[in-house]
């Protein structure tokens, strides 16, 4: 098991973004991307096209908050995949995505039954708690997923959506990153190598 990823995440139709990203690709090398959403600012399908097509490589992810339902079949149509609710296999590590920020109870259960087993879940919402303090201090993360993940174990939780709480941290065996915004420039890194995951901020 051995891979190089790039993280991304609120880029909120920053074309500007792309060149930081390809920029990246031609430095790193990475194998493909993960995006954690908010891919358009409050945009449509095409909005969302526009950008992934211009990605360096594969794309697989999920929506944010500031995305158009209609953002979703972007993935496909660009020849990306979209992971919300869905368990994908990349490089041999399993992938798991959770979009937007508000979660029923009936989604909730869904992803607790699929996510199991898989090594990254892919959120827009982080954990409370965990990269997830706004401005002032507040923490805006989402209490319904912690006994989720502690239920579940994976090994590493992508997020995004608070620009303020760009970090990684690590507690017991669980790895959590927020890149920070692509609008801004802001990126991560994460190589895999015999089952070992190392984080960085580019």
């Amino acid at each position: 098991m051995c891979a190089r990823i790039l993280v991304v995440s609120d880029i909120h139709g920053s074309m500007k973004s792309l060149n930081r990203i390809k920029a990246s690709y031609h430095k790193y090398d990475f194998d493909f991307i993960v995006c954690c959403g908010d891919i358009t600012h409050f945009g449509g399908k095409e909005d969302a096209v526009k950008i992934l097509e211009k990605m360096p490589t594969e794309v697989i992810g999920i929506i944010g908050n500031c995305d158009g339902t209609e953002v979703a079949q972007a993935y496909d149509e660009t020849d990306n995949h979209y992971i919300e609710l869905k368990k994908v296999e990349k490089k041999g590590i399993e992938f798991i995505g959770l979009s937007g920020s508000e979660y029923s109870e009936d989604k909730l259960k869904v992803f607790k039954e699929r996510a199991a087993g898989a090594e990254v879940y892919v959120f827009h919402q982080p954990l409370y708690g965990y990269l997830d303090e706004a401005s002032r201090g507040k923490h805006i993360g989402s209490k319904k997923l912690l006994p989720i993940v502690k239920n579940n174990e994976p090994r590493l939780i992508l997020s995004g959506h608070v620009h303020e709480d760009r970090g990684i941290v690590e507690e017991d065996s669980i790895a959590f990153m927020n890149p920070g915004p692509a609008g801004d420039d802001h990126l991560g890194l994460v190589d895999i190598e015999d089952g070992e995951f190392d984080l960085h901020l580019i």
